[in-house]
């Protein structure tokens, strides 16, 4: 009776295991880039990095918006401008979503929105992405210190979701600074993100090339950059 028992329940716990449903490589991407802060030019260098970046990869220019918190109208990183360019993304056909996002992290409290007065939660920018993303697959890197709550938390994470952070959640990150062009963190992804390498390799190459940065730079404890890779897409490469 045991054994019978036994079996039952591992038959029952197996027919609740979700299985995965591989979603097909996005042929064409919708991007949002924001700078959240302007304290320093490195938010701003970032995103225009990223854009020149995904740009070469074949992101149309119409097809990706760049919000600021040092922009002006209808590219300041304001509420409204960031609500309007997230939730109605809306790729066709095979396509997917990316987000990257850099700014200065509140623990437990998101990335800084300066000109929106108020960080950017997890729980917030889930719904934005359920809007304007639906189960596409879609890429979330979000840089800042603390970000790890992006990718470890409940909100977030989903099957359909890649998600890169510049720290885990009780962490800080490094090189948030006037004396850098760049953070560490964004610095290193900018290098990483190569054309047709799994995300699961670009947050690899990330990691090690911010761990040799903070040992050279004596800083600790280390940042410890986090990833979440939902089940649908976990065979998913980059652009």
């Amino acid at each position: 009776m045991f054994h019978r028992l036994a079996f039952l329940l591992c038959f029952v716990l197996a027919a609740c295991v979700t299985k995965p449903n591989p979603l097909p490589q996005p042929s064409a991407w919708k991007a949002v880039l924001i700078a959240g802060d302007d304290a320093e030019p490195a938010f701003d260098n970032a995103v225009d990095a990223m854009a020149q970046k995904i740009g070469g990869y074949g992101v149309a220019p119409q097809d990706m918006v760049v919000l600021k918190a040092s922009a002006a109208g209808d590219r300041a990183a304001n509420e409204a401008n960031i609500v309007q360019a997230i939730s109605t993304l809306s790729p066709t056909g095979a396509g997917g979503c990316f987000l990257f996002i850099t700014s200065h992290g509140g623990s437990d409290r998101g990335l800084i929105m300066k000109a929106a007065r108020k960080f950017l939660r997890p729980g917030d920018l889930d719904k934005l992405l359920d809007e304007g993303c639906g189960d596409r697959p879609t890429v979330v890197i979000a840089s800042g210190c603390f970000s790890g709550i992006f990718a470890e938390g409940r909100s977030m994470p989903a099957a359909n979701r890649t998600i890169l952070t510049a720290a885990r959640s009780d962490r800080t990150s490094f090189g948030c600074n006037a004396n850098r062009r760049l953070t560490i963190f964004d610095e290193c992804v900018l290098d990483s993100l190569d054309r047709g390498q799994p995300w699961q390799t670009v947050i690899e190459k990330t990691r090690s090339c911010v761990a040799r940065y903070e040992q050279d730079m004596n800083v600790a404890p280390p940042s410890e950059p986090q990833i979440s890779i939902g089940r649908n897409v976990e065979n998913q490469l980059a652009f």
